[in-house]
């Protein structure tokens, strides 16, 4: 059915009706801002009974569930907080004290390496393992939106990728130490994954500090496998050739050892 168009009189009208709202808009509404950060306020001390919140968190957790009220407030155009509204605070004041002390709690946790420490780190792909140093503990994961997660460690890798990468647990399985690897069965392994990019013999490699015969004091993997040990030996060969070999699927690549 189609519609009819308006009359001249039902225009006139339209026309008047929409000039008179023009003219006097209706009126909007504020809500109370400093009752709802009152009742935001009184929700946290209520979760955070021990103040355990730094003063930058509990700003920005303030700053946010007051926003979120009053925002919502203003599109549903009330003054005042309702029973619905009381609720959300609850929940989202909840959530953000729960986020933080988790992060504490995992920021306080006891790491195998600090900062500077060379690592060995499970990076995946056709070269799972490769070489850095330790360039952050206990950051806090971009990728988690609820600000739960810390990252045990971040580490940047050895050139020629030299970029930085995330360490999800501080376990041997994403990050152990960079030793002098050959006292386990995988110690070639390691050391194949470990060795320097695009190294020529004689060229970056001269002026080496000890040479064949010499007496030295080598890092190696402890009995954990989590740290390095001391222990005393002589150089038998100086830029000692690894071949390429397969590991399963994995190609070892081969240099100077």
């Amino acid at each position: 059915m189609s519609s009819q168009p308006m009359t001249e009189e039902e225009r006139a009208a339209f026309q008047a009706a929409a000039l008179a709202r023009l003219r006097n808009p209706p009126e909007r509404v504020v809500p109370d801002r400093l009752f709802v950060e009152a009742a935001v306020e009184l929700r946290i001390q209520e979760y955070d009974v021990l103040q355990r919140l730094t003063q930058q968190d509990y700003n920005e957790l303030m700053d946010e569930v007051v926003a979120g009220t009053v925002g919502r407030m203003t599109d549903e155009r009330r003054t005042e907080l309702h029973a619905g509204d009381l609720e959300l605070i609850q929940q989202r004041v909840g959530v953000g004290v729960d986020a933080c002390i988790a992060r504490y709690e995992q920021a306080q946790q006891p790491l195998r390496f600090v900062r500077g420490d060379r690592v060995v780190c499970n990076i995946g792909g056709d070269c799972p393992w490769a070489s850095g140093s330790i360039q952050a503990t206990h950051e806090e994961d971009p990728a988690d939106p609820t600000g739960q997660t810390v990252l045990p460690y971040v580490v940047k890798i050895d050139p020629p990728e030299s970029r930085l990468v995330s360490v999800p647990k501080d376990t041997n399985e994403c990050a152990r130490a960079e030793v002098c690897f050959g006292t386990r069965e995988d110690g070639l392994w390691f050391t194949r994954m470990c060795l320097p990019k695009a190294v020529k013999r004689g060229s970056q490699r001269s002026g080496r500090r000890f040479g064949k015969g010499d007496r030295v004091a080598c890092a190696v993997e402890d009995e954990s496998g989590d740290f390095s040990d001391w222990a005393a030996g002589e150089v038998v060969e100086v830029d000692h050739a690894v071949a390429e070999d397969w590991r399963g699927d994995v190609l070892m690549a081969g240099g100077l050892a």
